[in-house]
């Protein structure tokens, strides 16, 4: 998927944020609610896979269940164009990555 304009299901593909082993996280915007989210899509070859399939969704589910300030907020859990997502708030700042870098461990 590239970046800019791209339409997946009811959400505008803004910029990639990053990718791991089985998914690609997206700045986008659910133009639905008009408002930007996370958009963790599960890489396509993964869908064949049922323990992959199901991880996903609890994933979502399990951080669905979280309520802390410091714990982003699952907005929807889905399909669209034949591949699972997970929208989310959109955090904003630092990464994790980065604050590590920068200071290190964290306590």
């Amino acid at each position: 998927m590239t970046n800019g304009d791209q339409q997946f299901g009811k959400y505008n593909i803004l910029e990639e944020l990053g990718a791991g082993g089985f998914a690609t996280v997206y700045k986008a915007m659910d133009t639905t609610l008009d408002r930007e989210v996370a958009l963790k899509i599960l890489h396509p070859p993964l869908l064949t896979d049922q323990r992959f399939v199901q991880n996903f969704r609890l994933e979502a589910k399990t951080l669905a269940a979280l309520q802390h300030p410091q714990i982003i907020t699952v907005y929807e859990v889905g399909e669209a164009d034949g591949r699972l997502f997970i929208a989310m708030d959109l955090a904003h700042g630092v990464s994790l990555a980065q604050s590590i870098a920068k200071r290190g461990r964290i306590a």
